[in-house]
């Protein structure tokens, strides 16, 4: 016998290309671990209705635990914000309920920073382990092992570059163990044995990070993220805020100089937000018309007197 449990632990929002299939995923966490459901099912309701686009229908459930959708074009072929997917599952033969949201947009805000948008903003994380050198101790064609690398955390290099200094080679990084030192990258022409190498790290979740706070920023403004139309109009916010991210992260003394870094670039990024410029689709038909424009975000006027 089972019992219904409701839960609300929320992914992060999703967004569909308008008439473009796609992929719904939901992962489901549990004492700050994803579980694997042994089945689900998946309800979608139309926005601001009970209208059901889709009803009951069968979700593939990963052996990590990611629960997976097919939607269709025809699925995605009406954009609006707020659709309603209802996650039916089961895990330890006891039924649960999850309800996240996503959107089908006409476009989707991309990120157009990279890590060198970071250092050439902020020099001096070069300084703290952001490009390092070493000799492997051993490794393969997709490993290179070194004991010197215990100390760095988990996931530390991955989705960086490793360069072989013998081969003159350069891979990307897929994958960082620290517990033996070890840096997974793509397959290298030959086997790293003793090689000379360098490691540069990626800050891509500090970006992704950052990229979050700039949607979060202009939803608060009364912006949706999906209707600006050029990316390029979020790119100093998006580097200030991804700046803030990476000081935040190197912060060992409030007050230090990390610290400042950190509160100066994030008033940095606020401020930005706050005044920037953007080729804004208002009335979300996918085109800048007459009367649309560049659109300055405008925020409240605050209001002094005497009392």
């Amino acid at each position: 016998m089972t019992k219904t449990v409701m839960e609300d632990d929320l992914p992060v929002r999703q967004r569909f290309v308008v008439n473009t299939p796609g992929t719904l995923r939901v992962c489901i966490y549990r004492n700050n671990r994803r579980i694997v459901p042994q089945s689900a099912t998946l309800t979608v309701y139309r926005p601001e209705s009970d209208e059901r686009l889709i009803d009951g229908a069968v979700m593939t459930v990963e052996q990590d635990g990611v629960l997976e959708y097919s939607l269709s074009k025809d699925d995605n072929s009406t954009p609006g914000a707020g659709y309603m997917a209802v996650v039916e599952y089961v895990y330890e033969s006891v039924t649960r309920y999850l309800t996240i949201f996503y959107d089908v947009v006409r476009s989707r805000p991309a990120k157009v920073i990279t890590d060198e948008d970071v250092v050439d903003e902020l020099p001096q994380p070069k300084e703290k382990d952001w490009r390092i050198r070493g000799r492997a101790e051993g490794g393969s064609t997709t490993t290179i092992v070194d004991s010197d690398l215990r100390r760095y955390p988990e996931d530390y290099f991955t989705g960086g570059l490793a360069h072989s200094v013998d081969k003159d080679e350069t891979r990307e990084i897929v994958d960082f163990d620290p517990s033996t030192g070890t840096v997974t990258t793509q397959a290298f022409s030959s086997a790293i044995t003793t090689d000379n190498y360098i490691l540069v790290r990626s800050f891509s979740r500090e970006i992704q990070r950052a990229f979050e706070k700039v949607e979060d920023g202009l939803r608060r403004l009364g912006r949706r993220p999906e209707l600006v139309l050029d990316p390029h109009d979020l790119r100093e916010v998006h580097i200030y805020f991804a700046v803030s991210e990476v000081c935040k992260g190197l912060v060992a003394d409030e007050r230090g100089v990390w610290w400042e870094m950190w509160k100066e670039y994030e008033r940095k990024a606020q401020e930005c937000l706050r005044t920037m410029v953007l080729k804004y689709d208002a009335n979300n038909d996918g085109y800048i018309n007459i009367g649309e424009g560049r659109e300055r975000i405008k925020t409240p006027t605050m209001r002094t007197g005497r009392r």
